[in-house]
């Protein structure tokens, strides 16, 4: 049954949908407790899970700070009738050297860097939802949150090892989340369910933010020149070593993430 079937399948009643994510997380605790603890919940360990086939590897260097990606992350899953939130957000960074074919390209665009979902291989997030509502794709292997399962405790918000930046340095930055965003896991108030990067994984383009990128767009068609392989926003395979190496390039000394375990 793919995520649609389920979605359609869901309770149409709102007040209904309310009650089933207040009581849910009640009876999941209790189950849980019952059979001996909240850490017993999961019955897969993090080295059982499928690998994820791609994960979204931005390059600060190229980024124009256009919010292209985000506005069409929230459209496409708008779309598909889940929340609009943008799953990867922009931060305003001095700290960032521009690529010198970007600053010809862009003049006076400033200095950005991304942060996306790294698509963890042993992602915490997986292990801690007390309601199975973050799941693997079967066929791409996408972390991702099943929201009409979700009851907004915010458990995969405190479990991921990657914190987010400062929101007021955010480019779309607007007001105090509630609850405070701390991690790529993103709480949406309208839907009263957290989301996160899911690589669009029922589109056969793949992510949407990778399609839209005007500085992918250039690349491909030749038009904006520089170094092989370097994009803006990129889908190479998945496995360890590339994990290996986003996860190094985000917590690169001095990032928020810095010192945090793997």
């Amino acid at each position: 049954m793919t995520e649609r079937a389920e979605r359609s399948e869901g309770p149409s009643d709102p007040s209904r949908r309310g009650l089933l994510k207040t009581a849910a997380p009640i009876v999941a605790f209790i189950a849980l407790e019952s059979i001996g603890g909240i850490g017993m919940g999961a019955a897969a360990s993090p080295t059982q899970t499928k690998l994820s086939q791609g994960v979204i590897f931005p390059d600060p260097t190229l980024c124009i700070g256009c919010l292209t990606c985000e506005v069409r992350c929230g459209q496409v899953h708008e779309q598909a009738g889940l929340s609009n939130v943008p799953r990867i957000r922009i931060f305003d960074d001095p700290a960032t050297n521009v690529d010198p074919a970007i600053k010809a390209a862009y003049p006076d665009r400033g200095q950005f860097h991304q942060e996306p979902c790294l698509q963890c291989p042993t992602a915490e997030c997986l292990y801690v939802c007390p309601v199975d509502a973050l799941r693997v794709d079967p066929r791409t292997g996408a972390r991702y949150i099943s929201e009409d399962a979700c009851v907004s405790c915010g458990r995969c918000n405190e479990a991921c090892i990657f914190p987010i930046s400062d929101l007021s340095k955010a480019t779309n930055y607007l007001s105090d989340p509630t609850p405070p965003q701390t991690s790529r896991i993103t709480y949406d108030p309208a839907k009263d369910t957290f989301a996160k990067c899911d690589l669009c994984f029922w589109r056969e383009a793949g992510p949407a933010c990778v399609e839209a990128c005007p500085i992918n767009v250039r690349i491909r068609q030749g038009i904006l020149k520089v170094e092989t392989g370097r994009m803006c926003l990129a889908l190479p395979e998945a496995n360890k070593e590339t994990w290996g190496k986003l996860r190094a390039f985000q917590t690169f000394p001095g990032s928020p993430a810095s010192g945090k375990g793997a």
